[in-house]
């Protein structure tokens, strides 16, 4: 029981630093960050116009389901805050909680991997070793401190 409400605290965290990365991503390059996310990584590996559809086509589909994953998260945060404030803690609505977070993660994680195998196809060698080495090494390796 203590490993669900821990999930269910460390998930709703990690989405709180999502929308703080995607509200500095905004700020920073006053745009959506999906679109010059995706020119950016076209940009790098030199795509053609129709890998970079399928780069857009990929990332607001990855989008959607985070955002449905987020929905459904804070439904489920306020499940647990109701939980939490009952006189006896019901280890079934915990499992509820979680169940519900769980489902909608396994559903991201297998659209990410629809994705990422999209990707990989419509990539060449040379592509798919550039998006490994941004993969591996992040994306502002070339920038001198933090700098553009």
């Amino acid at each position: 029981m203590l490993n669900v409400v821990l999930s269910v605290v460390v998930t709703l965290a990690v989405l709180g630093l999502l929308r703080l990365g995607r509200r500095a991503a905004w700020r920073r390059h006053c745009g959506p960050a999906p679109a010059w996310m995706v020119r950016r990584l076209a940009r790098r590996l030199e795509a053609t116009p129709e890998q970079e559809r399928l780069l857009r086509e990929e990332v607001e589909a990855l989008r959607l389901a985070v955002a449905e994953l987020r929905g459904d998260l804070l439904a489920s945060r306020e499940d647990l805050a109701r939980a939490l404030a009952a006189e006896r803690l019901d280890p079934a609505a915990l499992d509820a909680v979680a169940a519900r977070g769980a489902s909608r993660l396994d559903a991201l994680r297998a659209r990410l991997g629809a994705s990422l195998a999209r990707v990989h196809d419509a990539l060449d060698a040379r592509q798919r070793q550039v998006l490994a080495e941004l993969v591996r090494s992040g994306p502002h390796r070339r920038r001198a401190h933090g700098h553009a």
